[in-house]
């Protein structure tokens, strides 16, 4: 639209629906309620109909945000979309009701009613009888604006208000998506079917020594799922553990928002929370004593966290059998010791017996090279040849979906530029002969490697050659660590006894030699405690 000819021919005495626009609109509701959607369908038959009753007017299209806050723009998809076409021409003029619905945030109306009449598009604001195209829009749009945004925050007083009150009442707030609870008239009533997910994490996490991430293993292949079907992750089992509604006791203050206009809000200290002890509108699934217990121990995991100037991601899986490895006798992880001596020896041994040794456990030491050999025993005898199908299998599918042959000549391109670099550093003798050979040779080797790929790659075939070649780093680790569930250790007559249990439901046992070494597979075995 041609803004300066626009404005002519108003001042001519033209109205807006004498011209010939093509016209869109905008409609906007703040909450998924029922009478709010009523009132969005009627907005949109009303424009539609408005737009379409005007034989000078083309109907481009229709811009609609359901449940969207008007305060912020950067989650209006809609309304960005508009601006977007906008830019690129596709209509002259956007109607909308009000200006609370295009925005409650004076610098937003301003910034994008002027961004759009750079793009020769104009607003009117209907119920505001405001067009952007005539001049002193801009100064009853700011004052309009004004008062769209202090009525924002005049609700927003009055819900942190009508919310204090409610806190005063013992009123339950927030949403009902609690695990473990209903929500009813502002008080929770137990869910039969899921207090048992809080029940299980508590005493997981109070009688033994699983992390979060462990517990939220167990509840998966329990069958307990989140709202999505997936794991209940370790950050949810935080807040169920912190939250005191599940020893019944009633919890508010906690958030209180920062700015009105961002709905940014700050977590309160724990000691600014209204609580008190109450069993009729928040009925305990936890004891008192319990929580406490629980509470004390994630307080002294994240104290212990925080001490540390490490990377946190090394406590996931540190080792290949950490939170693996369980004294049969008291029922007690294994911990790897490997400082003085032990530093290119470690070994694994009960709680109870570093604390005490002999005298507190006679569950013996397990050198950790030696299960090492006894889990790609297992997984070579049982495991490797079905995963390595499954490899081949799935590499024949991603080969013929991707040019896996480029790739592959891409990094041999690579691998001859080092050949050349190093060669220049042994010229200008910056390395030795010796070094220079040692890593030339790697460099010959994974070329190599990488020829056969290619040549498999142009064949779309792959055989167990390279799938060997893969087995030789640090996978087996890494695979033996996924399928590991729980290792029993017990001792008798000097022969160490092992109970393997997988996640994929298989059941070895082994034994060692009578020095505690050498693990091999038996069929079962008998302890003083009987069958195992």
């Amino acid at each position: 639209m041609d803004l300066y000819t626009t404005r002519c021919n108003i001042n001519n005495g033209l109205s807006m629906r004498d011209l010939n626009l093509r016209v869109c609109f905008y409609a906007r509701v703040s909450t998924d309620k029922d009478e709010q959607l009523h009132s969005l369908e009627h907005q949109t038959s009303f424009f539609e109909e408005y737009i379409k009753s005007n034989s000078n007017w083309t109907f481009i299209d229709s811009y609609i945000d359901q449940g969207i806050s008007g305060t912020s723009i950067k989650n209006r998809d809609n309304f960005l979309r508009m601006i977007n076409d906008a830019k690129n021409d596709n209509f002259d003029l956007i109607l909308t009701k009000e200006i609370s619905r295009f925005s409650r945030n004076t610098l937003d109306s301003i910034k994008y009613t002027t961004l759009l009449l750079s793009y020769g598009v104009g607003v009117y604001f209907l119920n505001d009888n405001i067009n952007t195209i005539l001049p002193d829009s801009e100064l009853r749009l700011t004052i309009m604006s004004s008062i769209a945004q202090d009525e924002v925050r005049k609700l927003s007083e009055r819900v942190s208000f009508g919310m204090k009150r409610s806190i005063e009442k013992g009123v339950v707030l927030g949403s009902s998506n609690i695990y473990g609870y209903i929500k009813d008239k502002g008080k929770l009533i137990i869910d039969e079917n899921e207090k048992e997910i809080i029940k299980i994490i508590f005493d997981r996490y109070t009688k033994t020594n699983d992390g979060l991430n462990k517990i939220s293993n167990y509840l998966y292949n329990l069958g307990y799922k989140n709202k999505t079907n997936k794991k209940i992750s370790p950050t949810i089992l935080t807040r169920i553990i912190k939250n005191p509604k599940y020893m019944g006791y009633y919890c508010g203050n906690k958030t209180r928002v920062v700015d009105y206009r961002t709905k940014e809000k700050r977590f309160l200290d724990n000691r600014e929370w209204i609580m008190y002890r109450d069993y009729k509108n928040v009925p305990p699934i936890v004891s008192e004593e319990v929580w406490h217990l629980a509470n004390e121990k994630l307080k002294r995991r994240e104290e212990s966290f925080k001490s540390k100037n490490i990377d946190k991601n090394i406590f996931k899986n540190r080792y290949t059998y950490s939170a693996k490895i369980y004294c049969k006798k008291h029922n007690l992880t294994y911990h790897r010791s490997a400082s003085g001596k032990r530093i290119n020896n470690p070994v694994w041994e009960c709680q109870v017996y570093r604390k005490e040794g002999l005298k507190g456990c006679e569950s013996p030491r397990i050198f950790e090279y030696e299960m090492d050999n006894l889990m790609i025993n297992i997984f070579d005898l049982y495991y490797k040849e079905d995963i390595i199908n499954e490899i081949i299998n799935d590499y024949k599918m991603f080969s013929s979906k991707y040019n896996i042959a480029n790739n592959n000549k891409l990094i041999i391109e690579k691998l001859n530029n080092k050949k050349k670099r190093l060669l220049e550093l042994y010229l200008d003798d910056i390395i030795s002969k010796n070094e220079y050979q040692n890593k030339n040779n790697m460099i010959i080797k994974e070329m190599s490697l990488y020829d056969y790929k290619n040549e498999c790659s142009n064949n779309n075939k792959i055989d167990k050659k390279i799938i060997l070649e893969i087995f030789n780093n640090d996978l087996y680790k890494k695979i033996i660590i996924e399928l590991i569930d729980k290792i029993y250790v017990s001792k008798k007559n000097n022969i160490i006894y092992l109970e393997i249990h997988m996640n994929t439901g298989d059941r070895f046992y082994a034994s060692s030699d009578k020095l505690g070494r050498r693990y091999h597979l038996i069929d079962n075995y008998t302890t003083s405690n009987g069958s195992i």
